[in-house]
C-alpha cells in the first residue's frame, strides 16, 4: 500500500498562520517539531490526530506576536464530540518553557540557544520573554482517548484568550482507531531516581532514615508521573524494607506493588537491594537471610500475578569495567541462581553491560545476567558493524532478555571510523538523548529495537544536575572536563513551593517523546503478534535500518505509525499489501 503524502494526519508538512488578532498569529506543529523563539510562522491546516483507545496523542499550538501581547494568554480545550454523541475528554494544555543551551553538546548539529522543554501548567508564573519585536510561545496539547471510546472521527476545539482582549479558536480532529493500546506497555523500562534525591531538590533532609508524610506524597507524584508516561521507575518507595531493621512488611509492600503494577500499570519494577543494604554482607554471612528476603519479595509479585515484571539491579554492578568487577557480577549471578533453586522463584539479574567483554582476560559473564543492558553504541558494534560478534543474538537465543540504555554522547569509535570521524552528526548514529539533538533520537528507539529483539530501555537518572546549575534556565545538567551534556540525566523538572508555589514533578517534552516511543513499540509488537512480522519489520527498514543507520525523517515515522494504526484498527485486512512503502510528504 502506498502512503498518500497529502493526507491530513501528516499535517506538519504544511503548518502556519491561521488568523491574526491583536497582531497574534496562531499555528500548529506536530509533537516532534521544536518551536524556537524566532522561527517563522508557517502556513496552517487543521491538525488531525489519530490514536488507539488508551493512548495519549499530542500536537503543539503556537502563538506568534510581541511579548507584551503574548504575556498572559490562556489556551483552553473543549470536550471532543464524536459519532452518536460519543465524547473524548478535553485536552490538557501546557505552556512550553525554554531552557538555555549555553554550550552545545559534543558533536551536536544544532546551535546553542533557547530550547523549549519544560511543560508547565498555565497557572505557573510565566517565564520572562526575550526583548524581541516578535517571538513564538508554543503550547503542548495532550489528548487522551479512554478505553471505552467508540471508534470514529471526533471534532475538537481550542479557545485562545489574550489578556489585552481578543479571542479566537483553533479546530482540530481526532481519529480514534478501533483497537486498544495494551494497558501494560509491551516495552520494559527501568528509569533510576532515588527518594533521597527527590528530598534534596525539594528542600527535605536527604539523610533522614525515612521520608516525612509530606515528602512521601511528593515521591508518589514522581512515581505516578513516570507511570503516566508509560515508563517504569526503577524502585517503588513503598516496597522498601524497614530502614532500621531490614524487616519486610508484607502487607505494606503488597499494597505498594498493587498500586504501581495493577493501578498505574507499570511494566517493570526493581527489587530494593544494594550490595550492602539492607544486609551488610549478602554474599557472605548474610547470604541466607538476603536470599530469603528476595524470595519473600518476589513471592509477593507472584501472588499479584506480576512475577514477570520484577528484576534485580544493583547499582554497584553498573557498567563493570575490569576483572574484579566482572568477578563480582559472576558472584551475584551465582547468588541469584542459588536462591532461585532454593526457593523455586525467578530472580532476573540485570547488568548494564554488553555480552562481549572489552578484554577477553576478564572472562565471560554468560550465565550470570538474565537481562543484559548494553549501551546503544554497543548494540551497533555487536549487531550491525561488519566485525560484530553477534553475541546479543546468542543471548536472546539462550532465552535471556536484552534491553538497552543511553548515556552521554557515545557514538562508537567503530561507527565514527566508518563515517569518516564527523565533527557533527545529525542522523544515523547510535541515538543521543541530549536536549540539543533532534527529537528523533528519542522516538526512533522502538523502530530500531524491534528488529533486533531488544525489549527494554534503562536510564541512569531523571533528576540529576549540579548545585551550581538551575535546569529551568540552564540545560547544562552534566559536565565532564570541558564538555557539556545538555539534559543528560534530567527528564523531570522539580517545581518547588519557593519558586512555583507547589512542590512536585513537571514533565519535559523529552519525557513525552519517550512515552510516544513506548506506544510505537506497542504498535510494532501488536502488528507482529497479528502475524505480520515480515512486513512490519520491512516497514522499519524504510527509515530505521539500525542503531547506526536511521533517518531524521519525522513524516516517514508518522506515516509508518499511521499505517500500523490503520492495520490494527481493521481497515487493512491481514495478508493485504501492508506497509510496502512509505513516502515522506
Amino acid at each position: 500500500m502506498r502512503v498518500n503524502s497529502a493526507t491530513a494526519w501528516v499535517w506538519i508538512a504544511s503548518c502556519g498562520l491561521a488568523w491574526g488578532t491583536n497582531d497574534v498569529g496562531v499555528w500548529a506543529v506536530d509533537s516532534l517539531t521544536r518551536v524556537f523563539r524566532e522561527q517563522p510562522v508557517r502556513p496552517q491546516v487543521e491538525p488531525v490526530l489519530s490514536a488507539a483507545r488508551g493512548e495519549w496523542e499530542s500536537f503543539q499550538l503556537v502563538l506568534t506576536g510581541s511579548p507584551e501581547v503574548l504575556q498572559g494568554a490562556r489556551i483552553t480545550g473543549a470536550t471532543l464530540k464524536g459519532p452518536g454523541g460519543a465524547t473524548v475528554p478535553a485536552p490538557v494544555v501546557l505552556r512550553e518553557q525554554y531552557t538555555r543551551v549555553k554550550v552545545s553538546s559534543p558533536q551536536s548539529s544544532l546551535p546553542a540557544g533557547d530550547y523549549p522543554d519544560a511543560l508547565v501548567p498555565q497557572t505557573f508564573t510565566e517565564q520572562e520573554m526575550p526583548k524581541l519585536e516578535t517571538l513564538n510561545q508554543p503550547y503542548w496539547v495532550d489528548v487522551f482517548v479512554p478505553y471505552a471510546t467508540p471508534a470514529g472521527e471526533y471534532q475538537g476545539r481550542l479557545d485562545i484568550q489574550l489578556v489585552r482582549g481578543g479571542r479566537n479558536e483553533m479546530a482540530f480532529k481526532l481519529v480514534v482507531w478501533d483497537f486498544d493500546l495494551p494497558v501494560v506497555p509491551k516495552m520494559k523500562s527501568s528509569f533510576w531516581l532515588t527518594w533521597r534525591r527527590i528530598a534534596e531538590v525539594h528542600g527535605f533532609n536527604r539523610d533522614a532514615s525515612e521520608p516525612s508524610a509530606k515528602l512521601e506524597a511528593i515521591i508518589d507524584d514522581y512515581e505516578s508521573l513516570l507511570a503516566e508516561h508509560r515508563l517504569s521507575i526503577d524502585q517503588v518507595r513503598g516496597s522498601y524494607p524497614d530502614a532500621n531493621s531490614g524487616h519486610l512488611d508484607v502487607s505494606r509492600v503488597e499494597s505498594a506493588l498493587r498500586k504501581h503494577l495493577l493501578h498505574r500499570h507499570a511494566a517493570s519494577v526493581g527489587i530494593p537491594i544494594f550490595p550492602n543494604w539492607p544486609f551488610e554482607d549478602p554474599l557472605g554471612r548474610d547470604r541466607k537471610e538476603a536470599q530469603n528476603y528476595l524470595a519473600e519479595w518476589m513471592k509477593i509479585l507472584n501472588r499479584i500475578r506480576c512475577g514477570n515484571r520484577g528484576y534485580v539491579a544493583l547499582g554497584d554492578l553498573d557498567e563493570p569495567n575490569d576483572a574484579g568487577a566482572y568477578e563480582r557480577v559472576r558472584q551475584w549471578g551465582n547468588f541469584m541462581n542459588e536462591a532461585e533453586k532454593k526457593h523455586g522463584i525467578r530472580l532476573p539479574l540485570m547488568i548494564t553491560e554488553q555480552p562481549t567483554p572489552d578484554k577477553a582476560e576478564w572472562g565471560s559473564l554468560d550465565g550470570a545476567p538474565d537481562i543484559w543492558v548494553p549501551h546503544f553504541s554497543s548494540v551497533y558494534e555487536d549487531l550491525e558493524h561488519p566485525q560484530g560478534k553477534r553475541n546479543i543474538a546468542k543471548r536472546l537465543s539462550a532465552g535471556e532478555e536484552v534491553w538497552t540504555y543511553a548515556a552521554l554522547v557515545q557514538l562508537s569509535e567503530k561507527w565514527k571510523e566508518r563515517h569518516g570521524f564527523p565533527k557533527v552528526v545529525s542522523e544515523g548514529h547510535p541515538p543521543v538523548w541530549m536536549i540539543d539533538y533532534p527529537p528523533m533520537n528519542h522516538r526512533i528507539l522502538p523502530w530500531i529495537m524491534k528488529p533486533h529483539g531488544i525489549t527494554g530501555l534503562a536510564y541512569w537518572d531523571l533528576l540529576y544536575f549540579p548545585e551550581d546549575v538551575d535546569p529551568w534556565t540552564d540545560a547544562g545538567t552534566f559536565r565532564s572536563g570541558d564538555e557539556t551534556f545538555n539534559g543528560d540525566g534530567f527528564y523531570i523538572y522539580p517545581a518547588t513551593r519557593r519558586k512555583h508555589g507547589v512542590d512536585g514533578p513537571i514533565a519535559s517534552m523529552r519525557l513525552k517523546w519517550l512515552r510516544d516511543a513506548t506506544d510505537d513499540f506497542d504498535y510494532l509488537t501488536m502488528a507482529v503478534e497479528a502475524g505480520e512480522e515480515a512486513r512490519t519489520l520491512a516497514l522499519t527498514q524504510t527509515f530505521a535500518r539500525g542503531f547506526g543507520d536511521w533517518k531524521d525523517d519525522v513524516p516517514a515515522l508518522l506515516a509508518a505509525r499511521h499505517e500500523l494504526g490503520v492495520f490494527l484498527g481493521g481497515k487493512l485486512p491481514r495478508g493485504s499489501e501492508l506497509l510496502q512503502s512509505v513516502e515522506s510528504p
